[in-house]
This record gives structure tokens, sequence and C-alpha cells, in this order.
């Protein structure tokens, strides 16, 4: 039968206190027993008291008769009944609780007190009758011997309760020192006890800590293997089953992981070699498809320019249009190719000292055809007092091109806004439009490539989602963070900052 710890507890708890009380009862039994014998001391205490008032009262009867025999006194006879008065009181107390033994030595004492009391009335008539020498003989003849015998048998009994009472002080005595040893005894037994049962139990609980305590640090270690053996057949017990179960399930399950883990790794190798070989593809396309396009946007507009004559009004316009869509198309490889460089690790920045206000104007002498054509206000706010800056400044450009393009792409009406300012050691650009404002459960993704906020909207206002992506890759490469404040219907401003100095600024 398996025991928990609360009944292992209760059992040690009540078998200490039943020593203990054991102890206690044994200890009311002493005291009780030393009360009875000390109780038989007193009363053989007072029955020495009594046989020895008996011998003094038989001493003044026999002194009052031999000064009645001296003096003639007959007053001294008197004496001598009262003291035999007392002698016989004294003794009828004894005789009372006298044993077998005892009581016949009372008996003759009592014929011989007899005796004595005809003896005495004899002597005392002869002193009346003025007969001293004859009541002399008498006194010497007959009541001396009977004063001795009586005194003979007092004194056996004074001997007898004497040692009656030295037997009772033994007895208490030896009572005493039993009872103490006793007690002694059976305290050390219970004291002895309980400390054999407080070691069980104590050991019975911190065993199965200790146990657990280097089963934890060894699983801490990732060691699976241990086991923690505990004897117990209660909690601790099935505690202890538990937590080796807990063991075999995380050894499994960090096998398992480890095995995903390994299988993740192979496909992330995979998947390296995959984006690796895509961005080579990419930027292997990316550039030999710019070079045939250069040099179809180079001979539009040799035509547009009429280098090679006058051209028909309806085809300028369809060459107007190759033109167009074969700017559009560059600048889509451009993205795609400076992707791929970031990617490949083969993006270099060209660091030098520039200024903002150059960066913004030639925003805005390229966009500004776009914002008149769109009916957009195009407003540039830069501080005259702008500290000389480091950092790519065709970069940097292109990171402003890009949002003040999509703001003007997403602004049907109102104004976009460009502004520069120092904050600490970094300058903020800020591109703020009243266009169309995106949720907040889209911001979050604005950055990703190739992702858009809203697939409809793309579809509407055009576009890769490489424009942010590369952007925020610019922003980071110098060191610095982008980010986006919008409300949907009310327009949005996007930021980014760039350290003044490039000391942040990665250069690859």
């Amino acid at each position: 039968m398996r025991a928990s710890i609360h009944t292992k507890l209760l059992v040690a708890f009540l078998v200490v206190a039943a020593l203990f009380i054991a102890t206690g009862a044994m200890s009311l039994q002493t005291v009780r027993d030393i009360s009875h014998q000390s109780r038989f001391l007193d009363e053989a205490h007072k029955r020495v008291d009594l046989s020895r008032e008996i011998e003094h009262a038989l001493a003044l009867q026999m002194n009052y008769t031999e000064i009645a025999l001296i003096l003639g006194d007959e007053s001294a006879i008197a004496r001598i009944l009262r003291e035999n008065n007392r002698f016989n009181n004294k003794l009828a107390q004894i005789e009372g609780s006298a044993p077998p033994s005892e009581r016949e030595i009372i008996s003759r004492i009592y014929s011989a007190q007899d005796q004595l009391l005809s003896t005495v009335a004899d002597i005392a008539n002869l002193i009346r009758d003025g007969k001293v020498d004859e009541a002399m003989r008498v006194h010497q003849q007959t009541g001396r011997p009977l004063y001795d015998g009586i005194e003979a048998l007092v004194l056996q009994i004074v001997t007898n309760k004497e040692n009656d009472m030295t037997r009772f002080r033994d007895s208490v005595s030896t009572s005493v020192r039993r009872a103490n040893f006793l007690n002694a005894g059976v305290a050390g037994a219970a004291v002895f006890l309980a400390l054999i049962l407080g070691f069980i139990i104590s050991w019975s609980l911190i065993l199965p800590v200790r146990e657990a305590d280097v089963f934890l640090s060894q699983l801490a270690k990732g060691d699976f293997s241990t086991t923690i053996n505990v004897p117990n057949r209660d909690e601790f017990g099935v505690l202890a089953a538990q937590m080796n179960q807990m063991s075999r399930d995380l050894h499994r399950l960090y096998e398992e992981q480890r095995h995903a883990a390994q299988q993740l790794r192979a496909l992330n190798e995979q998947l390296e070699q995959a984006s690796k070989a895509k961005s080579d593809f990419l930027a292997s396309m990316s550039h030999e498809l710019r070079t045939p396009m250069n040099a179809i946007l180079g001979f539009t507009e040799l035509i547009l320019d009429e280098t090679y004559g006058e051209v028909p009004e309806d085809i300028n316009e369809r060459i107007g249009d190759i033109h167009t869509c074969g700017t559009q198309l560059l600048r889509l490889i451009n993205d795609v190719l400076d992707l791929s460089k970031i990617e490949a690790g083969r993006m270099e920045l060209q660091i030098e000292d520039y200024l903002a206000p150059d960066v913004v104007n030639a925003v805005t002498t390229s966009l500004g055809s776009l914002a008149e054509e769109k009916g957009l206000e195009l407003i540039a706010t830069v501080p005259p007092d702008l500290p000389d800056a480091r950092g790519d400044m065709k970069r940097i450009s292109q990171c402003l091109i890009n949002l003040t393009s999509n703001a003007l792409k997403f602004t049907k009406q109102g104004r976009v806004e460009i502004t520069v300012q120092l904050q600490g050691d970094d300058l903020i650009y800020r591109v703020t439009d009243t266009g169309i404002g995106l949720p907040p459960d889209q911001v979050d993704h604005l950055f990703e490539e190739f992702r858009q906020a809203n697939p409809a909207i793309a579809h509407e206002f055009g576009g890769t989602g490489l424009g942010l992506s590369i952007t925020k890759r610019f922003v980071e490469m110098h060191g610095g963070r982008i980010w986006v404040e919008s409300e949907l219907g009310k327009g949005s401003t996007f930021a980014f900052s760039v350290p003044l100095r490039p000391d942040r600024a990665q250069t690859t």
C-alpha cells in the first residue's frame, strides 16, 4: 500500500506524540506510587512517634513511682495514674494498625500493665500507712521487674516501628531512583526514536529533492539520457516517474527538432543557392536588357528630334509612346539590377560630400513635369543653414525620387511636399502627400519586395513594388531607417533618416 507524504508525516508526529504521552503517563504513575509510599512513610513515622510517647509515659510512671517511694508523696501516685492513662491511649492507637505479631506484644503489655497498676496500688497503700520500707521492698521485688518487662516490650514495638519507617524510607528512595532511571530511559528512547523518525522522514523528503536537482541540472545541460531513481512510493515517486517520462518526451522532441533543423538548414542552403541564382540571373538579364533598351531610347530620341528628317504627326505620337514605355521599362530594369546587386552584396556606395538642397532640387526638377501634368502642387522646404553632408548623393536622390514619384502617383488632387530638417546627427527627409492614404494593417508590408498594399490599387495606379524595398535597402546601407505615417483617405508621410556623416554607413 502506498503511503502519501501527508500520511508519513502524520504517522511520525503521532508516534512521537505517543512516546511523549507514554513518558508522561509513566511519570504520573511514578508520582502516584511515590505519593502512596510517602503516605505509608508518614503513617510509619506517626507510629514511631506514638511508640516513643508510650516509652516516655512508661519512663515517667517509673520515675513518679520512685519519687513517691523516696519522698513518701501520695500526689506522685496521681501523676503515675495520669501517665498510665496516656500510656494506654497511645498504646490503643498503635494497636489499631498493628500487625498480628505486634498485637501479641501489646496484649502482653496490657497484662503486665494491669499487674503493674495493682502493684502501684499496693505501694500507694503502704506509703499511705507509713510503711515505706515495705513499699520499697514491693517495688524492688515486683514493681521494678514489671517496669523492666513492659519497657522491654515497648522497646520491641519502638524498634519494629523504626524498622518499618526505615524500610518505607528505603522503599521510597528505591522507587524514586527506579522511577528516575525508568523515566530517563523512556525519555532517552523517545528522543532517540524521534530523532530516527525525523532522520528517516527528512531524508525521505530531502533525497528525492536532491535527485530531482541533479536530474534537472543534467536535463538543462541537454543530457536526456539521465533518469531519476527515487525509491519512495509516495508523491515523490509519482513525480519521479513523471519527470522520467518528461525526459523521454523532451529527448524525442529534441531529436525531432534536431532532424527538422537539419532539414531546415539544407532547405535554407537550397534557398540561398536559388536566391543567388535568381539574383545572378536578374543581374545578368537586367544588364543584357539595358544595353538594347538604351539603344532603342537613343534611336527614338533621334527620331523625335527629327535628326533623320521630318516625322509625320501620327508616327511621331507612336514613337513618343515607345519612348515613354521604354523609359519606364529601363527604370524597372535599373530597379531589378539594383536589387540583385544589393542581395548579392555587390552594391557599393560612393561616399562623398553633398548638399541636401541639391538632392531636393534634382528631385523637383526630375518630377516637376509629372506634377504639372497631374495638376498637383510640388513643394520643397529646405532650411538654408543645413551643413554639408556625406553620403552617396545618387542613391539618396534615388530614394527621395522613389518616395516622391509614389506620392505623385497616388495623389489625385492637392499637393506633395518635400521637407528636410537636421535632427541631432541625422538628416530627416520627408515626403507628405494628400493622396489616398493607407489602412494600418497594410503599413507593415509596404517595404517588402514585390509587395503592394492593395492589389486593386496597384492595378489602378500601376507599379511593381520594388521602389520602396530598394529605398529601404539604400537607407539602411547609409545607417539610417525609414518609416511611414498614414491615414486612409487623408494622405501619407514617408520619411527616412540618414546620418549627417557616414560613420555608420555600409559601403556595400
